[in-house]
């Protein structure tokens, strides 16, 4: 129940913000056993950008969060794409001792590949320590990697690995996927 409130939270503010709103994506991926849904809007005339997410494993159980963070060119470069900030988790273990909070610090980089066009390489990483962790959680690593392709000006598809692991008293650590994953990302 706790879960669906937190999602239902997130889904009003981020609706508050559309309205003023410019970019959007909406990014899908899956793999056997996991889905994840992130949705990401950027806030007009600002370089701070509003997401809300959620990863299901089948087995493992479900993350929500929310976003906030800024994203620019490094350096003026075009091909060179960076965020910083901090994500908000909320996990929901399958397992008795894996459910709890965290707040997550970090970011992304996206490097369009100046050799192939529309090809470009992501990686994602949000990381929690035990002060940031609450619950019967002691810290949250979220880190995901990707090659991406895009096939029309609004929409890549891509081949990615994510690890979504929680650090727990018992046993130690509490993986909540791992592995590859296929995905689309749609701009608007």
């Amino acid at each position: 129940m706790k879960a669906k409130t937190i999602l239902q939270s997130l889904i009003s503010l981020l609706s508050l913000w559309v309205a003023s709103a410019g970019a959007q994506t909406i990014d899908l991926n899956i793999n056997n056993d996991a889905v994840a849904l992130d949705y990401t809007t950027r806030i007009s005339q600002s370089e701070l950008n509003l997401g809300a997410g959620l990863l299901h494993h089948q087995d493992h159980g479900d993350v929500y969060y929310g976003s906030l963070f800024v994203a620019d060119n490094v350096n003026k470069q075009t091909a060179l794409l960076a965020g910083i900030g901090g994500r908000a988790y909320y996990l929901d273990g399958d397992e008795s001792d894996q459910s709890g909070t965290a707040v997550g610090l970090g970011g992304f980089v996206n490097w369009e590949i100046p050799t192939v066009t529309n090809l470009s390489l992501r990686t994602d990483i949000y990381y929690a320590p035990d002060v940031l962790a609450f619950d019967e959680i002691e810290g949250y690593l979220d880190f995901s990697a990707r090659i991406q392709y895009r096939i029309i000006e609004q929409a890549w598809v891509y081949l990615g690995y994510r690890n979504a692991e929680a650090q727990v008293e018992a046993p130690g650590k509490a993986k909540l996927d791992e592995g590859g994953h296929v995905g689309i990302m749609l701009w608007f």
